[in-house]
């Protein structure tokens, strides 16, 4: 059996055995499988971390520690640090049931009581624990590890799911008590029952299914890998068409089961299948479809690339008319293939979230992010070997280059005309596109120096329209994002804030904290206080952007001066003006652009009072610029309009007259000048770098929300990007391709590596290799100054910050000391405190944070963290550490809490004494969002620079490699010119340098070199005349013996009076004529070959010459001679000795009438055709008997012939002939059935 059959039954087996595999998984593995594994992995974590709590707890070093924790608080910190950060086991130190030192402030236990000295399993409203408990005397030691969070908010930094250090797995959950079925339960080292464990609804992820998954699709790799063999098996038999057909079923065929099954999807809980990261249509559910729609276009692609030698429809397409027609189409096929790219390629921009397409925000690049580039780097091989596929295509019809340049330029205008119909503004685009065609069509012309520069413009090219699109698209998605801002305003209900409400009343029904402020100030309550109160705990984030009153009643009876009796205004609001939107909240209806909301909530206090609270909320006129905690932000809540707005700008008119804006730009205070459209968004691009969107609702209203345009800086931030993916892809697949034709070769074998490395080495050239040596050089200095810079500037960047905000936490203590300075009471101190933080937050949009001098949280402008038990309301463990143990006055940790990270810069708040009153914190909540800001910016700068750096020395490199070699190139020149017998000309090189060294050899070689062909000129001469001289005796021989026995039988006669005498003197004349013209004929020969040096050129029409000989011996009854002209032009120019070639093709013809003597008929066929040097091919084929095979290595050597009169020069006259006009002879010859001689003569050409 043969190799390549092998392999296919292979492919067979392989295909069969994955998908065996991944269907014996599916059936075999069975949920109950899946949660004894979970459950063992779960146990496994849970006995490691008991162990380790254990040998703390036996160590009677640490035990001593803790014990006399008072006496060694930094050894005992130091060793709570340890467990914590590396093994995730918190520690906490009770000193006679009170809580003395604790190493996490995300959750800290109040009390050491109610525990057993075992394994303990606590659970809380948001986390659930497993504690162990050690005392020593009077000290208690708690070690707490977290099991699972549970948390009262939904974002991306929290998620309801086990610690990361106990399972990793998103299968689980753990069971309630009601739950059955398949629960498994989890127990301790002493086999103390803890939980039980359940499996999540819906798809699991683990081991089996990516197994399963991966087994899919290794089945349908190979199949693909099969269908391909057996497709290029049919493609070389010459079924080309029945190849590529095959070959494109099984790709679909394969795209069809993917998306009508979700073969794969259903058994992977991936992000790629996630249409929440990205769908379009039916088509591109996900970007997985859109991922496997691309790689298998890429694969055909591909295919048809490689038989693209194979395709011979051009050959059929004789009309000039239709070969034109046929390039044009072709080349608008790329210009159409390129846009329907494009357009695909945008959705991943238009359909995707805005983080993973936003290129210049480096720094918060995702795994999507990264998928949506290899996507589009796919799309871009595809398109450069679709425009491969074309031009080679094109190039078989032969058409001029002239032609070829005329249709690329109407190909051009027809899409730009089409472009600017269809209001498509891609002109700079569709020019950029034409180039690389251009590149791509003329490549194959340019020397092999050029082509890596060529190569680099190509991805060039690419990478500015890669960025233009991206632009353009990014652009588009924010004018949705802006029409849809738009509607959110327009719409009447507000649903965000809807959701929120529903929640806000069920809290402040179960909110003990305000009843319990009610109580104690009943009936002298300070309505003031409870404003702040709801205000800080329920009016944060997303309704920080609503105005708030509240008006309070106890039992009918306002709390407060108020101008109009509340009760009974909102009492009329209910009945006439308002629509209820839950059980206690009001919708009034209000004016376009804004939103009004009140509520009545009864709040029993006891049994005696009931408070009426009146809350009356609206919007503040679109001011999102509140501080707010992004750790706050509920993902259920549509942002997305508040991140857009953060960079927009928004204007309301009333009746014409600009009511109110907001943002950078500014607005005329007329939209007199706008269009007047009423229920359309109208795009509008403005000359001040902003784009617009109008929408009027109605004659009266009119809503414009701007952006900034993206600018030079960004595009240029996008394009160096986005050139270096290209770039690092394209040398990817490059070296990928070289590997697998290495592979392909039949002689590959692992020893041979070394040989093909060597082989690639040496074929590169010199002028390249300087290139090589001097861009890998840049390119090393440039990373290296590159990292040094980025990691240098970060660090300077960050101590700044540090500095910044150290200076900022000691001014504000400071500032605090002085104003409690003269109050000698410590309740006093903190109230004051507290107040003056309260006025700082506001004035300085800055969060504060207050704590008392053991550790414990007095006041917080964000009290909702701590209300949702975020975090505790003890300070970091580390801060408080530094500024009570080790007195500092100032420190800056780095906190976290879920996957969110933030600073934190804390300060003591002494008296006069020097003495701790208590700490303040400020937490910085975009520590991490101004780090990825400061460091996108530098990645963009240093990429900008160094990009065009790169690409500026990667020129200037050529240019000098160029100029280094040019030397060499003219010594190379020259000596491939060097030639025996001519006049070679010296070099001259002014400088003394290893160039001059070498030319000076040269020169020298050279005067040798005369010498020495004088003396081979004269030794040939010599021997030529020799030879010569042999050949004209041998020849003139000939006749003469003849002539001599005449001339003696002649007088023999004469002497004997011969009666005949008469009659042979005749005869014997007769002979002697002959003898005279055969000797006539031998010196015309000779002096036809002495003379081809003697040559007049000058232009010559090939045909008229051909049908000249033609004409000669045509009149030969068995001769059959045909002339066909199978070029595009009437008239055939060459260069040549008019003589000389009519001499040359009656050799020819002469010859192949000679070899045909015998047969009855004699058939000659003369064939003109272009060749690919812009040169003519003449095919002269003879049906004669044939050159023996002995006889070929010598037919163009002096003195042969087949023929007895022959002389032996009409071939080698031809051979030098055709030589002396730059043309070439080729024969090929079959015993028995005939010569066919080719001949190649270059076209005439202007000069």
């Amino acid at each position: 059996m043969p190799v390549s059959s092998k392999i296919r039954l292979l492919l067979i087996l392989l295909t069969l055995s994955f998908i065996v595999t991944a269907i014996t998984l599916q059936q075999s593995i069975s949920s109950k499988d899946i949660l004894n594994f979970e459950t063992a992995n779960l146990e496994s974590k849970i006995h490691e971390k008991e162990d380790l709590i254990e040998h703390l707890f036996a160590d009677p070093i640490v035990l001593k520690t803790f014990k006399n924790a008072e006496k060694y608080p930094e050894q005992s910190y130091h060793i709570l640090e340890k467990y914590d950060k590396e093994e995730g086991i918190a520690l906490f130190i009770f000193k006679n049931h009170e809580l003395l030192l604790w190493s996490s402030n995300i959750f800290v236990p109040l009390t050491d009581g109610g525990l057993k000295n075992t394994v303990n399993y606590i659970t809380t409203n948001d986390r659930t624990f497993i504690v162990k408990k050690k005392e020593i005397g009077n000290t208690t030691v708690l070690a707490y590890v977290t099991i699972k969070k549970y948390f009262n908010i939904n974002n991306e930094y929290f998620t309801k799911a086990f610690s990361p250090l106990i399972s990793k797995s998103n299968n689980i959950e753990i069971a309630d008590y009601n739950d059955s079925g398949n629960i498994k339960n989890i127990y301790s080292k002493d086999k103390t029952y803890l939980f039980s464990i359940k499996l999540k609804s819906g798809q699991v992820q683990n081991l089996f299914s990516v197994l399963k998954t991966l087994s899919w699709i290794l089945a349908a790799i190979c199949f693909i890998t099969l269908i391909h063999n057996i497709a290029n098996l049919l493609v070389n038999n010459g079924k080309v068409i029945l190849g590529v057909i095959l070959y494109f079923t099984a790709l679909v065929t394969l795209r069809f089961i993917d998306l009508n099954s979700d073969w794969l999807s259903i058994h992977a809980n991936l992000g790629i299948f996630n249409p929440k990261n990205y769908a379009y249509n039916y088509l591109f559910p996900n970007i997985w479809g859109l991922l496997v729609t691309t790689f298998f276009i890429f694969l055909f692609t591909l295919f048809l690339y490689n038989i693209k030698s194979k395709f011979l429809f051009a050959e059929y397409i004789k009309s000039k008319f239709l070969k034109v027609c046929f390039t044009l189409f072709s080349i608008l096929s790329i210009y159409f293939f390129f846009t329907l790219l494009y357009r695909t390629l945008g959705t991943l921009v238009t359909h995707s979230p805005t983080t993973a397409v936003d290129f210049t925000k480096l720094v918060e690049l995702n795994t999507f992010t990264w998928i949506d580039l290899f996507i589009m780097c796919f799309s871009l091989m595809t398109l450069t070997l679709y425009i491969d596929i074309v031009i080679s295509t094109i190039r078989k019809l032969k058409i001029s280059d002239t032609v070829l340049l005329n249709i690329h330029l109407i190909s051009l205008i027809i899409f730009i005309i089409v472009g600017t119909v269809l209001r498509e503004n891609n002109g700079l685009v569709n020019i950029l596109l034409a180039v690389i065609i251009l590149i791509r069509s003329f490549n194959s012309l340019l020397k092999s120096k050029f082509k890596l520069a060529t190569h680099i413009i190509v991805i060039i090219l690419l990478s500015i329209i890669c960025s233009v699109y991206h632009g353009h698209y990014f652009k588009m998605k924010k004018v949705d994002n802006m029409k849809l801002f738009i509607s959110n305003l327009e719409a009447e209900d507000d649903i965000n804030a809807i959701s929120l409400y529903t929640e806000i009343e069920k809290d402040i029904l179960k909110d003990e904290q305000l009843k319990h402020l009610f109580k104690i100030s009943l009936p002298n309550t300070n309505t003031q206080t409870i404003n702040e109160y709801i205000e800080q705990k329920y009016l944060g984030g997303y309704l920080s952007r609503y105005e708030f009153m509240g008006f309070y009643y106890n039992n009918n009876k306002e709390l407060a001066q108020y101008k109009n009796n509340k009760v009974e205004e909102y009492r009329e609001k209910v009945i006439k003006n308002s629509l209820k939107i839950s059980n206690n909240f009001y919708r009034l209806n209000s004016e376009l652009g804004t939103h009004e909301y009140f509520s009545i909530i009864n709040l029993p206090i006891d049994a005696h009072n009931t408070v009426s609270l009146y809350l009356n909320l609206k919007n503040r006129s679109f001011n999102y610029a509140l501080p707010y905690p992004e750790i706050l932000v509920d993902s259920r809540l549509n942002n997305m309009e508040v991140e857009s707005f953060s960079n927009s700008s928004i204007a309301l008119y009333k009746d014409g007259n600009l009511v109110t804006q907001y943002g950078k730009y500014n607005y005329p205070s007329h939209d007199h000048d706008y269009p007047k459209k009423v229920g359309e968004y109208i795009n509008m691009d403005g000359k001040d770098n902003y784009f617009h969107v109008l929408y009027r609702p109605n004659s009266h209203t009119t809503f414009l929300v701007s952006n900034p345009k993206e600018t030079a800086w960004e595009y240029l931030a996008t394009a160096s990007f986005l050139f270096l993916v290209i770039f690092i892809f394209f040398s990817i697949f490059n070296t990928i391709t070289y590997g697998s034709n290495i592979f392909k070769n039949k002689s590959f074998k692992i020893r041979s590596i070394k040989y093909h490395y060597l082989y690639l080495v040496n074929s590169i050239q010199y002028s390249s290799r300087i290139q090589t040596l001097f861009i890998s050089s840049i390119i090393l200095a440039i990373l290296i100054s590159g990292i040094i810079s980025f990691v240098s500037i970060n660090m300077q960047l960050a101590y700044n910050n540090t500095l910044e905000r150290e200076k900022t936490v000691t001014d504000i203590s400071k500032r605090l000391e002085s104003i409690i300075s003269t109050t000698n009471s410590a309740e006093e101190r903190e109230n004051r405190l507290i107040y003056y933080l309260k006025l700082l937050s506001e004035s300085l949009s800055k969060d504060f944070s207050l704590y008392s001098k053991s550790g414990r949280l007095l006041y917080s402008s964000q009290p909702k963290i701590y209300d949702l038990n975020i975090l505790s309301t003890f300070m970091n463990p580390n801060a408080f550490r530094k500024l009570s143990l080790l007195k500092k006055s100032e420190t800056i940790e780095k906190e976290g809490v879920g996957d969110f990270r933030y600073e934190s810069s804390y300060a003591t708040i002494r008296d006069e004494n020097y003495a701790t009153i208590a700490y303040l914190a400020i937490p910085n909540f975009n520590a991490q969002k101004d780090d990825n800001l400061n460091k996108n910016l530098l990645l963009n700068t240093l990429i900008n620079i160094y990009s065009l750096i790169i690409i500026g020395f990667g020129f200037y490199a050529a240019f000098v490699a160029n100029k280094v070699t040019e030397p060499l190139s003219l010594i190379s020149k020259k000596l491939a010119q060097t030639n025996l017998g001519q006049q070679n000309e010296p070099l001259f090189w002014q400088r003394n340098d290893e160039i001059g060294a070498l030319i000076k050899e040269y020169n020298l070689m050279i005067l040798k070199l005369e010498d020495y062909a004088n003396k081979i000129k004269d030794n040939e001469r010599e021997s030529t005349w020799r030879e010569m001289a042999q050949q004209v005796a041998h020849e003139i021989k000939n006749p003469l013996t003849p002539m001599k026995l005449g001339i003696q039988q002649l007088t023999k006669s004469y002497y004997d009076n011969d009666p005949k005498f008469e009659e042979r003197f005749k005869r014997i004349s007769a002979s002697f004529i002959e003898q005279i013209n055969s000797l006539t004929h031998i010196a015309k020969e000779f002096s036809a070959f002495a003379k081809l040096p003697d040559t007049k050129y000058e232009k010559i029409n090939l045909l008229e010459k051909i049908n000249k000989s033609i004409g000669v011996y045509i009149q030969n009854p068995q001769a059959q001679i045909r002339l066909m002209n199978q070029t595009n032009d009437a008239y055939l120019f060459v260069e040549g000795d008019r003589d000389q070639m009519m001499r040359t093709f009656n050799n020819l013809l002469k010859n192949a009438i000679e070899a045909g003597f015998g047969k009855r008929k004699i058939k000659i066929d003369i064939s003109i055709t272009d060749g690919d040097r812009d040169d003519y091919i003449i095919k002269i084929k003879d049906n004669g008997s044939g050159i023996p095979q002995e006889m070929r290595s010598k037919i163009f050597e002096i003195n042969f012939t087949t023929k007895s009169s022959g002389t032996g020069l009409g071939l080698v006259f031809v051979k030098k002939t055709i030589e002396a006009m730059g043309g070439t002879v080729q024969f090929e010859s079959i015993e028995e059935h005939g010569t066919t001689f080719q001949i190649s003569i270059p076209k005439y050409k202007h000069i």
